[in-house]
């Protein structure tokens, strides 16, 4: 019996295994606009996202054609995810809401800046290529958001 606990108890530092602390993400709700770019180049983005006290992100995702790119298709699916204290947003896929033809579902990975009005990181399904969104700003301060 000594033995198992001296087994479990070795080398275990407990702040090596907590996971990262959630944050209060009310603040990501909203609309965010920019850009990414994978295999079909440059593509316009647009979330919607709501945010709850918890940590957790649920939304959407659209994408669609910029200037640089009139030929490509447009869709919409599901997001889910989780904010952190230290800034950081991950975004997973979820189900489709329209789906184009041959297209795959991508998730983020990234910061959220102290201001919570830029978003930027990387898409892991296009090889780590780099996105940029920008929070549309409510016309009236909600105190609810805090």
């Amino acid at each position: 019996m000594l033995a198992m606990i001296m087994l479990c108890s070795a080398g275990v530092n407990a702040s090596a295994i907590d996971p990262p602390m959630l944050g209060n993400a009310k603040r990501i709700s909203g609309k965010w606009v920019g850009h990414y770019e994978c295999f079909d180049g440059k593509t316009g983005v647009t979330l919607m996202l709501t945010g709850h006290k918890s940590g957790h992100v649920e939304g959407s995702f659209s994408f669609y054609p910029m200037s640089s790119s009139a030929d490509m298709a447009t869709g919409r699916f599901v997001l889910v995810g989780s904010y952190y204290y230290d800034g950081s947003l991950i975004l997973d896929s979820g189900a489709w809401i329209e789906k184009p033809e041959g297209h795959e579902t991508i998730s983020l990975r990234g910061k959220v800046n102290p201001a919570f009005d830029t978003f930027t990181g990387t898409v892991p399904e296009c090889f780590n290529a780099e996105f940029s969104l920008e929070k549309m700003q409510r016309l009236h301060y909600d105190k609810t958001l805090d």
